[in-house]
């Protein structure tokens, strides 16, 4: 049996610990104070699709500069996202996404359209990040937003699971029917685990644990920067 890296668990708690505190943030708050309104709620849902067509292209330059074991990773972590899951009858999660997005009115013939400036914007700083960074680093950042928004790790629940709950608060919508968020809140407790499996072989110096947490870092700090921007725009919604 393999002898257990220390330098995961300090990284579990290190990063559980940021992936909290994140939610203390004026973002954050921000955020998830405001009464959602089918409109606002219609312009994060599409907004967050094209958050989520980035996530596929920054797994995907990961993927590029990462050795072969974690290519093995990040793959099994992408068929979910890419391809749905056929055993459990659950579809890819661009069409979970559209899906969610017609409780509040959206037509899929929407989502060919660009995003905001906001958005466009933060995913261009991920996409840096991803193609840019060692591999280490891109990968804490990518992972990051797992973690963010796993049920088993944030106190109080992800951020999907708290949007859920607001669409059901505000809406009516109950969980059944938001497709893209009640999956999320299933498959991303294990998503969030991918960091801390690459780190048992790859994370054995100081210099490789600081990579993992400096993109960690700079990735919750785009996605707060992002939600922040979203919690503007939407404020202005009625």
């Amino acid at each position: 049996m393999a002898k257990k890296n220390p330098r995961v668990a300090r990284l579990f708690r290190e990063l559980s610990l940021l992936g909290n505190d994140v939610f203390k943030s004026r973002e954050y708050k921000k955020f998830l104070s405001l009464k959602l309104t089918r409109k606002r709620a219609a312009y994060y849902i599409f907004e967050r699709s094209h958050f989520h067509l980035n996530r596929r292209q920054c797994w995907a330059l990961v993927s590029a500069h990462a050795p072969f074991d974690i290519k093995q990773l990040i793959w099994e972590h992408e068929e979910d996202e890419l391809q749905g899951n056929a055993a459990r009858g659950v579809e890819n999660h661009w069409v979970l996404g559209m899906k969610e997005g017609a409780t509040v009115g959206l037509k899929r013939s929407d989502f060919k359209k660009p995003p905001s400036d906001c958005t466009m914007i933060c995913t261009s700083a991920w996409t840096q990040i991803a193609e840019h960074a060692s591999w280490l680093e891109a990968l804490g950042s990518s992972c990051m937003l797992e973690i963010g928004n796993s049920d088993g790790i944030i106190k109080g629940g992800g951020l999907a699971n708290r949007f859920a709950k607001n669409l059901t608060r505000d809406l009516k919508i109950p969980l059944r029917k938001q497709a893209s968020n009640k999956e999320h809140m299933e498959v991303d407790i294990e998503h969030a685990n991918l960091l801390f499996k690459a780190a048992q072989n790859h994370v054995s110096s100081k210099e490789d644990y600081d990579l993992a947490v400096s993109g960690a870092r700079k990735g919750i700090a785009i996605y707060r920067t992002w939600l922040g921007l979203m919690a503007m725009e939407m404020e202005n919604m009625r």
